[in-house]
């Protein structure tokens, strides 16, 4: 199975979560999330079942004027 993670292709086991995704990854905090362009609740991670060619966009805050 492959995902799109902030535009590269990641090779993932079958079945996939979007928390266990994160496990592996380790992205620093603090982070948003989005799978397809939808903004997925922190809560919500573990039910969250990432499908073969999904796109998963890891974002963080960022000050500015």
């Amino acid at each position: 199975m492959f995902v799109i993670v902030n535009g590269q292709t990641h090779p993932l086991p079958e079945p996939q979560t979007l928390a266990a995704l994160l496990s592996q990854l380790s992205p620093a905090a603090p982070f948003a999330v989005a799978r397809n362009a939808e903004v997925i609740p922190r809560g919500t991670y573990e039910e969250c079942h990432i499908e073969p060619g999904d796109r998963i966009d890891i974002v963080h805050p960022a000050a500015g004027g």
